[in-house]
C-alpha cells in the first residue's frame, strides 16, 4: 500500500491551493506592504507595524474607492487602552497637522485603538509615506507604533494601476498628464439575491451510503474528533451535505455534496472562487439555513491572522458567490480588519 503524507503536509498543501484560488487575482505583498482590491476596483493598502507576540504591534490602513474623485484615506490600529492622542512623523518629522491626532479604543478589542484621518491629514502624510523609510506614532513623546514603509510606494503604484489611475492626474504615484474623465467608471457589484428560508425539520441524521462511498480515501481517524456531518436542506427534494475529510492542525477540510430527500441524485457541489476556478472542498465551514449563506475560513495559521473568509448564497438555483475578505500577511490583522478582495449586493 502506498504510503499517504502526513495530514499536516495534506492541509497545509490544500490550504495553499485554496489561497492560491481564493485569492483575488487583485492582491499582492511587496517589502512590509500588501495591496488587495475588490472587484469593484475598491483598494486597500496595509502597512504593518513592528513584530510582537501578536504578529505585529499594529498597522496602517490606506483605502482609496473606485472613481476619478475618489480620495485616499487613512487609519491607523495601534497598541492601547483608553483615548489617547498621537502624533505621527516619518523619518523623525512630523508633516504638518499630524500632531494631536484622537486614537479611540476599538469596539471590539479593547487592547488597541483606532485613528482616522481625515482627508486633509492623509493628504499632508501620503508624500513623506511614499518617500519615506519608517512610519511613527507616538503618545506622550512613548512609542506607539513603528513600521517600515518598504513597499508603501510600490503598493500605491499596484493601487494606481489597478484602478486604471496610472497615467492621469488622479494617481497618487504613477500620475501623468491625462485629465480624471480617463479615469473609467468602476463597475457595478454582481447582485445575489438569497432564496427564501425553507423548514429544516426532519433531516436525516447519516449521510446516506452513496456519499460516504466518496469517502473511502479521507482520513481514517477523524471519527476521534466526533465530527457531525452538516446537513441542510435548501429547497424541497434538494439536501446539502458537507463531510470532513481530512484535517490539519488548525483547519478540517469538508468535501461536498448534494443529494435528494431519500439519498439519491448524489453530486459534488461545485463552488466558484473570485479568481474563477471551482473547488469541491472547503474549510473550517459554517451554513446559516436562516440568511441562506455558506461561508468558510481558509485560515493561514492558528492565530488566525492571515488566509480568506469566503461566503456563498443559495439563490434557488445554485450557490452563488457573494463576498470575500482577504489577508495575504501573518501580521496580527484580525479578520474583521481584512480588506474586502470580491463584493455583490
Amino acid at each position: 500500500m502506498q504510503a499517504r503524507p502526513p495530514l499536516q503536509i495534506l492541509a497545509g498543501a490544500l490550504l495553499a491551493a485554496a489561497l492560491a484560488t481564493g485569492a483575488h487575482a487583485d492582491s499582492g505583498s511587496f517589502g512590509d506592504w500588501a495591496v488587495v482590491c475588490d472587484n469593484t476596483r475598491v483598494c486597500e493598502a496595509f502597512g504593518f507595524g513592528d513584530l510582537d507576540e501578536t504578529g505585529s504591534s499594529g498597522y496602517i490602513v490606506i483605502r482609496r474607492d473606485a472613481g476619478a474623485a475618489a480620495a485616499p484615506m487613512a487609519r491607523l490600529v495601534t497598541a492601547g487602552q483608553g483615548e489617547a492622542s498621537l502624533s505621527l512623523a516619518v523619518d523623525g518629522r512630523t508633516p504638518a497637522g499630524l500632531g494631536g491626532l484622537p486614537a479611540r479604543p476599538l469596539e471590539n478589542d479593547p487592547d488597541r485603538r483606532l485613528t482616522e484621518l481625515t482627508q486633509a491629514q492623509t493628504q499632508a502624510l501620503l508624500p513623506a509615506l511614499l518617500n519615506g523609510a519608517r512610519l511613527s506614532a507616538t503618545e506622550a513623546g512613548r512609542p506607539a507604533l513603528e513600521l517600515s514603509l518598504a513597499g508603501s510606494s510600490a503598493s500605491v503604484r499596484f493601487m494606481d494601476d489597478r484602478q486604471k489611475r496610472a497615467g492621469t492626474l488622479s494617481a497618487l504615484v504613477a500620475r501623468g498628464a491625462r485629465g480624471l474623465e480617463a479615469v473609467p467608471p468602476p463597475p457595478a457589484a454582481p447582485v445575489v439575491t438569497p432564496a427564501p428560508a425553507v423548514s429544516q425539520a426532519g433531516l436525516p441524521q447519516a449521510p446516506p451510503a452513496a456519499i460516504a462511498a466518496r469517502l473511502s480515501d479521507c482520513d481514517e481517524d477523524l471519527m476521534e474528533l466526533g465530527l457531525e456531518p452538516e446537513v441542510a436542506r435548501l429547497a424541497e427534494g434538494r439536501l446539502f451535505w458537507a463531510l470532513a475529510c481530512s484535517r490539519g492542525a488548525y483547519n478540517v477540510i469538508y468535501r461536498l455534496f448534494l443529494s435528494d430527500e431519500a439519498g439519491g441524485a448524489v453530486e459534488p457541489l461545485r463552488l466558484a472562487y473570485p479568481s474563477g476556478e471551482q473547488t469541491e472542498e472547503l474549510m473550517n465551514i459554517a451554513y446559516d439555513p436562516q440568511t441562506r449563506t455558506l461561508a468558510n475560513f481558509d485560515k493561514g495559521r492558528g492565530l488566525g491572522d492571515c488566509g480568506a473568509v469566503t461566503e456563498w448564497r443559495w439563490t434557488g438555483e445554485g450557490f452563488e458567490l457573494a463576498e470575500q475578505v482577504f489577508m495575504p500577511e501573518c501580521r496580527g490583522v484580525p479578520p474583521e480588519a481584512w480588506p474586502v478582495s470580491y463584493r455583490s449586493r
